[in-house]
C-alpha cells in the first residue's frame, strides 16, 4: 500500500494545516465527511482525484483541493516493484461552536450567532 511521507500522523497534520472551511459552508452549517478517492502512481504522484461520497459542493471542492495539492506519496510495491494504487481518504468537516461540535443535523439560532472554529 502507498504511504503518505511520515505515515498517517503526518497525513492528518497535513490535512488539518491545509484545510480551509469554506465560508458558505459555515454559514449554511454544512458538516459531514467527504470521501475522496485518488490514484497514487508508480512515481508517487497523485492523480484522478474525485469525490466518492459528497456532502455539499463547497465542502467537496475544498476536500478535492486539499487532496490534489498533497505532496507525492511513497508508492506501493508488488514483488519489490512500484505499482499504481487506488486510495481513498475521508475528510471530516465539523464546525465548533464554543465548546461543542455541531454536525449536519444540529442547528440553532445561538449557534448561528457564535464564532466559527475548526
Amino acid at each position: 500500500m502507498p504511504q503518505f511521507p511520515g505515515g498517517d500522523a503526518e497525513l492528518h497534520k497535513y490535512i488539518i494545516s491545509e484545510l480551509e472551511y469554506p465560508l458558505e459552508a459555515r454559514l449554511n452549517k454544512e458538516a459531514g465527511e467527504v470521501l475522496v478517492a485518488f490514484s497514487v502512481g508508480m512515481d508517487g504522484y497523485i492523480s484522478g482525484v474525485r469525490v466518492v461520497r459528497s456532502v455539499s459542493k463547497s465542502l467537496d471542492a475544498e476536500a478535492v483541493r486539499v487532496v490534489s495539492n498533497m505532496p507525492s506519496w511513497i508508492p506501493g510495491k508488488k514483488n519489490g516493484r512500484p505499482v499504481r494504487a487506488e486510495m481513498s481518504i475521508p475528510i471530516n468537516f465539523k464546525v465548533k461552536y464554543e465548546n461543542k461540535f455541531v454536525d449536519e443535523e444540529e442547528s440553532s439560532e445561538k449557534a448561528h450567532n457564535e464564532k466559527f472554529r475548526y
